[in-house]
């Protein structure tokens, strides 16, 4: 069955990139800009005389007004599986260690939680990084999406038809989101993939922009090393990461007691790390840094605030967004 809402926003997206408004396109067509109005609003479809004289003013065929492109399938470079239109490259059961912490998820209604959130957040850096991100223009990537949603709750908040797929190792984040924004946004332009982010499964230059929100930092499975070199494979020459993330600097370090400067260096060497040698070695050309503030481990719910408490030392972390250009 067509999903005339999508069709709607579909031909919608082909006029705003054609330039014209819907009395120009009524006009070519031979028709009320009232009927075109009602075809973009998912409220009626045109007849085939019509929609084949969309297919030739947009130069694109009518099974792609009337149907979403599989794009995932034309950009894989490996066989996956399919879940609910959620294409699974590595398992669709959650891990056994992140069983509490999905059905935390779930029970806690975190994804809506967040996008409320983003919604109704007046943050000037996260709205100007959107915005950048968006003016670059193609198919955004948002690895290790999360509960938090990265930059694309952001992104959607600008242009809620954007072209983003949504991946994260969580199978269960992805489902979330995919059942959060089917009932949100109606978008036809969003796509929901599960895969480890140092293992792309991806074909080279896929994407314009890939965007992380702090995946990188929390990588799981490989090295961040690793997933810089993917994240570079898989953007298009041009292509642009926007990544953010943290770490503890060596004058917050050496400003902490030995014994505790030595048990974090043993246990957790990588909240040392700034990434910026890794991304340079992973091929990118030209990298901007923009620092943007900090957190701190007091009062914080994860592994290394927990860590820091046992230490009796309080943690600051200093925040960055980078824009590295391939």
């Amino acid at each position: 069955m067509i999903n005339k809402i999508h069709f709607g926003k579909r031909i919608a997206a082909h006029r705003h990139t054609l330039g014209i408004s819907q009395s120009e396109l009524a006009d070519r067509l031979g028709v009320t800009s009232q009927a075109v109005s009602k075809w973009e609003c998912g409220s009626a479809l045109p007849d085939i005389e019509l929609l084949l004289a969309l297919s030739k003013l947009y130069a694109v065929t009518v099974n792609d007004l009337l149907e979403p492109r599989d794009i995932l399938s034309e950009l894989a470079n490996r066989p996956f599986e399919t879940i609910g239109s959620i294409a699974c490259f590595t398992s669709k059961e959650e891990p056994p260690h992140n069983i509490a912490w999905a059905k935390a998820i779930i029970d806690g209604d975190w994804i809506k939680r967040n996008w409320e959130q983003e919604m109704t957040a007046d943050d000037e850096i996260k709205s100007s990084v959107a915005s950048r991100i968006l003016s670059h223009g193609g198919r955004i990537l948002e690895i290790g999406t999360g509960p938090g949603g990265g930059f694309m709750p952001a992104i959607l908040k600008h242009d809620p038809d954007a072209s983003v797929t949504i991946s994260d190792l969580s199978p269960t984040v992805v489902r979330q989101w995919k059942h959060f924004l089917d009932r949100t946004l109606h978008s036809p332009n969003l796509s929901y993939a599960v895969f480890n982010f140092c293992d792309i499964p991806f074909r080279d230059e896929s994407f314009d922009v890939v965007s992380d929100g702090g995946g990188i930092g929390n990588t799981e499975q490989g090295s961040r090393a690793s997933a810089l070199r993917e994240v570079c494979r898989i953007l298009k020459p041009d292509g642009i990461l926007v990544t953010s993330t943290g770490f503890v600097t060596r004058e917050t370090l050496a400003a902490l007691p030995e014994s505790a400067q030595s048990v974090l260096k043993e246990k957790r060497p990588d909240i040392f790390e700034d990434l910026y040698e890794d991304t340079v070695l992973a091929g990118f050309s030209r990298i901007e840094s923009l620092i943007c503030g900090g957190w701190d481990t007091d009062g914080d719910d994860s592994t290394i605030a927990d860590l820091a408490r046992s230490l009796g030392v309080n943690l600051h972390f200093t925040s960055y967004i980078r824009f590295c250009f391939k």
